[in-house]
C-alpha cells in the first residue's frame, strides 16, 4: 500500500524590494521626528503637487511608498514541490530575479524612497535633472503663501550628488558642482557639515578643503558665515555623503518647511488677536484722558 500522506508545500514569503543610498543618486533629502512613514507619504505627495505643475508634459505619476511588485501581489506564493525543482535555485533565481526588477523599477521612477541607515532622514531618489529647481518652486510658494502642507516632513533639501563618505571622492563630487557655481561669477559662500553615524570623516578638514577648493576656482570668492549667497551642504550618513548648493539658506529658514510656514506674518491670526486684545484695553484710557 503506498504512501497516502501528502506532500509538503514550501511557502516563501515575498520579500518588499528595498533600495538603498548610492553613489551617482540626485534627489531629497528630509528629516523627520519619528513619524517616517508619514513623512515618506507626504513627501511623495508634495513632490507629485508641484513637478506636475512645474513639468506638466511629463504627465502624473502615482508613486506608492511600497514597490510595485509587493503592492501587486500577495505576500505568499506558492513553489513548487520538493521532487520537481531544487529550493536552491530556487531562492537564487528569486534574488536574481528580485534584483533585476530592483534595478530596472528604481530607474523608472520619478521619485522612490531610499534606504539611509539612519533613523527620521530619508533620502528620495528622482530622475528629474535637477531637484533644486523642484525644491526652489516649492519653498518660493511655501515662503509667499504661508500654508503648510505637510505635518512630518521637517526640512527637505535638494541633493545634487551623492559619494563615498571620503575626502578623494567628496572633493571630486564637489569639483564638478562648484565648476557650475564658483567659477565664472564671484560669490560669497558658507560651508554647512552635518554628520550622522560615521567617525571617520573630519568636520575642520572637510570645510577647510571645500572652501580652499571655491577660492581656487574663483579668487574673489568670499567665505560671509553670516548671510553668504551660497550655502554648501554636506551631510555626512554613515558611509555616504550627500552633497548640495542652495541660497538663500537662512533667509528660507534653513529649508525646514515648518519654520517657513510658522514665520510671522501681517495677516496671521495670532497677531491680529493681540493687536485687537490690545486696542480693546487701550480704549478706555484714551476715553478717560479726551
Amino acid at each position: 500500500m503506498g504512501d497516502t500522506r501528502k506532500k509538503k508545500k514550501f511557502y516563501f514569503r515575498k520579500r518588499r524590494n528595498k533600495y538603498f543610498l548610492e553613489p551617482g543618486f540626485k534627489g531629497f533629502f528630509c528629516t523627520c521626528n519619528f513619524r517616517e512613514k508619514d513623512c515618506v507619504k507626504e513627501v511623495y505627495n508634495l513632490l507629485n503637487e508641484y513637478a506636475g505643475k512645474l513639468y506638466p508634459d511629463l504627465g502624473i505619476e502615482q508613486t506608492s511608498a511600497l514597490p510595485e511588485s509587493a503592492a501587486a501581489e500577495d505576500d505568499r506564493s506558492e513553489s513548487e514541490s520538493e521532487d520537481e525543482t531544487d529550493i536552491g535555485d530556487m531562492l537564487r533565481r528569486e534574488v536574481d530575479s528580485i534584483k533585476n526588477n530592483s534595478q530596472k523599477s528604481l530607474r523608472l521612477k520619478r521619485f522612490q524612497v531610499v534606504e539611509t541607515g539612519a533613523s527620521n532622514c530619508i533620502f528620495v531618489k528622482t530622475n528629474l535633472p535637477s531637484p533644486e529647481e523642484l525644491t526652489a518652486a516649492i519653498i518660493k510658494d511655501l515662503m509667499t503663501t504661508r500654508l503648510q502642507k505637510t505635518r512630518h516632513v521637517l526640512r527637505l533639501l535638494p541633493i545634487m550628488a551623492t559619494c563615498r563618505a571620503n575626502l578623494p571622492d567628496i572633493m571630486e563630487a564637489a569639483g564638478r558642482l562648484f565648476d557650475k557655481y564658483f567659477l565664472k561669477e564671484p560669490s560669497t559662500f558658507a560651508v554647512i557639515f552635518n554628520k550622522r553615524f560615521n567617525n571617520s570623516v573630519s568636520r575642520d578638514l572637510i570645510i577647510k578643503e571645500l572652501a580652499d577648493l571655491i577660492v581656487l576656482k574663483n579668487g574673489e570668492n568670499k567665505a560671509d558665515l553670516k548671510n553668504p549667497g551660497l550655502c554648501i551642504i554636506v551631510e555626512i550618513i554613515k558611509g555616504m555623503c550627500l552633497l548640495s548648493i542652495v541660497d538663500n539658506y537662512f533667509t528660507y529658514k534653513k529649508y525646514n518647511l515648518n519654520e517657513i510656514c510658522k514665520d510671522n506674518s501681517p495677516t496671521d491670526e495670532g497677531t491680529q488677536a493681540k493687536k485687537f486684545k490690545s486696542s480693546v484695553t487701550t480704549q478706555p484710557e484714551e476715553n478717560n484722558d479726551t
